[in-house]
């Protein structure tokens, strides 16, 4: 039995213990344990919804593509070609590490009103524009930046590298959660409306189409109202209302294996619909499912900036799309204090194209269609 088919064989029962285990350990830490502190990091039944993502996208999004040694040349083959998904490939995992590793070993922020809007060590601001004190030197009516705070502090006095890492954190968690919910909800629509056909495939479409037509600013303003402003209600929201792109995807490629050789034998040598679909199908179509959900992640993040941006997101929540707002709002102009908005919109602006970049270079290098 070759590697592949013998990874295809052992995915589902596997990643089903895994998925066990990780949910039993979740269900101790919140009911009995009350947390794991991980350096700064109090994990939260969000941290393990995080944690289940990962294992959702690594087995049926990662593994599939790295079991199939033909796809996984292709993929690399294609990367080397284009500089510019390495690049965007290279600065996810830094905003992976960053958005987990970082942020657990570094302090938790401080409110520190008597520094706020701080210049980074390399910029000053007129010491009128300060609330209080210069943490650096002062000459000329103008406070320079110090190595206390390398790229200075907003409004409140916290340290702008927190607030990064604490916004490319929200970012992280709103990327994969969603994505986790987006790829399975897509490989199970997809592929059985594609395979089947007929009434199953109709009323799948159309269930599709509703979903695209829901407003989901219009429904998260509805649930913010019965359930309070959460990160959680906004990962839900997307993911379960994002899917349908994807779905027609796999859909597409369903329908195409199901007039395949392998298919048709597989039926003929008795296998029923359960059978082929498990063993044949869903494996091949999964390698389609993760590339096309991830062309859809800067749509999430631009989104969810956006909701923070418009003060719908819970205040105390450092996400980049508050840090913008924080930096463009209160008295001191934007242009003197820049920093606070300038940095957290890069930060979000090479994730989003990263993104897109690398969402790109899936497709093109594993979208049968293309091939």
């Amino acid at each position: 039995m070759s590697p592949s088919l013998d990874w295809r064989r052992r995915r589902v029962p596997l990643s089903i213990v895994v998925l066990a285990v990780v949910a039993a350990l979740a269900l101790y830490d919140t009911q009995v344990n009350d947390g794991y502190t991980v350096g700064t990091w109090l994990m939260s039944p969000l941290d393990w919804l995080f944690v289940l993502a990962n294992v959702v996208l690594l087995f049926y999004g990662v593994l599939p593509i790295l079991a199939d040694r033909e796809r996984a040349a292709t993929l690399w083959q294609r990367f080397r070609e284009k500089p510019e998904a390495i690049a965007g490939a290279a600065w996810l995992a830094a905003v992976y590490l960053l958005g987990t590793v970082g942020l657990a070993l570094v302090p938790a922020p401080k409110l520190d009103f008597l520094h706020g809007n701080q210049p980074p060590i390399w910029g000053s601001i007129p010491t009128d524009q300060l609330p209080h004190n210069c943490a650096g030197p002062v000459a000329d009516g103008m406070c320079h930046g110090s190595w206390q705070y390398p790229l200075g502090t907003d409004i409140n006095g916290y340290a702008m590298e927190i607030l990064l890492l604490q916004g490319l954190h929200v970012t992280l968690y709103v990327a994969v959660i969603a994505l986790a919910l987006i790829v399975p909800l897509a490989l199970i629509v997809g592929t059985v409306a594609g395979y089947h056909g007929g009434l199953i495939d109709n009323a799948s479409m159309r269930a599709v189409e509703v979903q695209d037509a829901v407003p989901p600013l219009v429904m998260y303003l509805l649930l913010i109202w019965i359930t309070g402003e959460s990160l959680l209600v906004i990962i839900l929201l997307f993911g379960f209302l994002g899917w349908g792109g994807a779905a027609r995807v796999v859909r597409s490629e369903a329908r195409r294996l199901r007039e395949t050789e392998f298919v048709q034998a597989a039926k003929v040598l008795g296998g029923d619909d359960r059978h082929v679909l498990r063993k044949h199908v869903l494996p091949a179509v999964s390698v389609v499912a993760i590339p096309t959900a991830t062309q859809q992640a800067p749509v999430l993040l631009l989104t969810e900036a956006g909701l923070a941006f418009l003060g719908l997101e819970a205040f105390d929540l450092q996400s980049l799309g508050n840090v913008i707002a924080r930096g463009l709002g209160g008295e001191v102009p934007m242009t003197t204090k820049w920093w606070v908005s300038v940095f957290p919109a890069a930060a979000l602006a090479a994730t989003v194209v990263s993104f897109k970049l690398v969402g790109d270079a899936l497709v093109e290098a594993l979208d049968p269609r293309l091939g």
